[in-house]
């Protein structure tokens, strides 16, 4: 006779040893070091009657283990072992773990010994309730089969009949129970047998799909539906003869009399009749209206789309423009300021040496001051247009950027720039470009962040421009929920010219956890 399986789980070996040391001669005992352990053990070995646990374990308790145990199999009877006598303990175990025993420790061995042989007892006679049920259940199956079959030989001749006249009573006492309601409804009601032949219809059918009663009883209702919608609801007729249970609202598309389609939102139901007899309905109702609301919105969306991406391209244009007029009006005007002043500062060396030195510093200040003037004005150039991209491309553009931002910033940065440029044209990098700004200058303005990690590369087939910071971050579902000035249109600059490129951005971010941004595009894309 096989052994008597206990699964004994504490997370000290000491006491795993104990256990193993008195009970082992008369049971077959596994042990477990932890919740998780515990769990592996009763899953790889089969026919364990008992399971013994301790309560606080690292990982998963004993409770959390005994519930876990519980759902993969409910016949091993549960003990738990603890040396805290605290009400929620208690609670969890009854609750979580449905123990049969809650022991403190230490344990006594006596004791532990008496709720082991209790247990197995238990246990044996659980598994023999379960052989007499499934014997039990066995012999009705037979007797039903028996049962059956003498039926069968008895009813045969008078079954057709009998179907047929109490089919016809039942549709008589369901159409009065329905009747007021069908006549009154605007949505087409139908009741057919399980071959798919009409037995009702009411007058909706007539008004929405322009067939009389006659002609779309005589009409199978799977007939009616499109070629399409056919296999699905073949599929959800058979499952509700089965269940009963109602099906989910649908969309199909059924055929008028004039051959075209309506589009329509269907409900099927079974209804069982006092004959014993099952037939099925189905409500539907006209959504051609709603649908070609929902074309309406799509198409609206699609129009806004593109007139985010026309904003884009206008302010794109429009800092195009204002960057030329300040570098060939106000650089070249400034350029030639400078030579001027350096010209006078030379012919100041021909007055009075007392003069000449309090005139050269203010000449000099000045000529510092138009240096840095035109500094600012190439600075304002590139975030208004970054001609850079159009002359070099992406990569110079890149890290021009993040050495200027290294300038006068004191943030940290780590990069890690592959070259990326040859994957796209100019135009796709400009909205790169506006990307990785825009990226920076939220990090400058909102994270509070002391480093900033930039990686650009190929990963696969896709081609990956991330930045990462390590500053205060947000609530990504807030910001995401919100809509106008509260979310920001930094964020949905960034959405739409993503949109634009055809690729993805993700942005993980926690309060307190730093926030990373990552664009991802297809290097094959069209």
């Amino acid at each position: 006779m096989q052994a008597f399986k206990i699964l004994f789980v504490d997370d000290e070996e000491i006491n795993l040893l104990n256990f193993r040391m008195i009970f082992q001669d008369r049971y077959e005992i596994i042990t477990a070091l932890s919740g998780e352990d515990g769990l592996r053990c009763f899953q790889e070995n089969s026919d364990i009657g008992l399971v013994i646990s301790d309560q606080r374990m690292p990982g998963i308790s004993g409770t959390e283990m005994l519930s876990k145990i519980y759902d993969i199999d409910p016949d091993p009877i549960r003990v738990l072992l603890t040396a805290y006598s605290q009400i929620e303990d208690i609670m969890d175990a009854i609750n979580l773990g449905r123990i049969y025993q809650y022991i403190l420790k230490p344990w006594d061995a006596n004791e532990l010994n008496r709720v082991i042989d209790r247990a197995k007892d238990l246990y044996q006679l659980k598994k023999e309730n379960v052989s007499l049920t499934e014997e039990l259940a066995e012999k009705n199956r037979h007797l039903e089969l028996t049962n059956q079959k003498l039926l069968n030989a008895n009813m045969e001749l008078e079954r057709d009949v009998r179907r047929r006249k109490a089919l016809q009573e039942s549709l008589i006492e369901s159409e009065e129970r329905f009747r007021k309601f069908t006549q009154a409804s605007q949505d087409t009601i139908v009741l057919f047998d399980t071959s798919g032949k009409g037995l009702y219809t009411n007058p909706a059918v007539k008004t929405l799909l322009g067939y009389n009663d006659k002609e779309f009883m005589n009409k199978s209702i799977i007939g009616a539906i499109h070629p399409d919608d056919r296999r699905a609801v073949r599929k959800e007729i058979t499952r509700l003869l089965t269940t009963n249970v109602p099906s989910q609202v649908r969309e199909v598309k059924i055929q008028k009399k004039n051959k075209e389609y309506l589009d329509m939102e269907m409900n099927l139901f079974c209804i069982d009749l006092s004959s014993g007899e099952r037939i099925v309905g189905s409500i539907a109702r006209d959504i051609s209206d709603r649908k070609i609301a929902e074309e309406q919105l799509r198409l609206s969306e699609e129009r806004l789309g593109d007139l985010s991406a026309m904003l884009i391209t206008a302010q794109d244009d429009e800092r195009r423009r204002i960057s030329m007029e300040l570098h060939d009006e106000f650089g070249q005007s400034l350029a030639a300021l400078k030579m001027q002043l350096r010209a006078l500062e030379n012919k100041m060396y021909s007055y009075e040496e007392s003069q000449k030195e309090e005139i050269l510093d203010e000449l000099r200040e000045l000529r510092q001051y138009v240096n840095m003037q035109i500094e600012n004005v190439r600075n304002l150039s590139r975030e208004l247009w970054p001609m850079m991209v159009d002359h070099l491309g992406i990569d110079a553009a890149f890290n021009n950027m993040i050495s200027s931002f290294l300038g006068y910033s004191d943030i940290e940065v780590t990069m890690k720039l592959e070259p990326i440029g040859e994957f796209f044209a100019v135009e796709e990098q400009r909205h790169l470009y506006r990307l990785l700004q825009e990226s920076i200058n939220n990090v400058m303005k909102h994270a509070e962040a002391k480093h900033i990690q930039i990686v650009t590369g190929q990963v696969g087939d896709d081609i990956v421009l991330a930045v990462h910071d390590n500053g205060r971050g947000f609530d990504v579902d807030a910001v995401s929920k919100s809509t106008g000035k509260t979310r920001g249109i930094g964020l949905q600059a960034m959405t739409e010219r993503m949109k634009l490129l055809n690729g993805k951005m993700e942005i993980n971010s926690k309060p307190a956890m730093g926030t990373s941004i990552i664009f991802t595009l297809d290097s094959e894309r069209n």
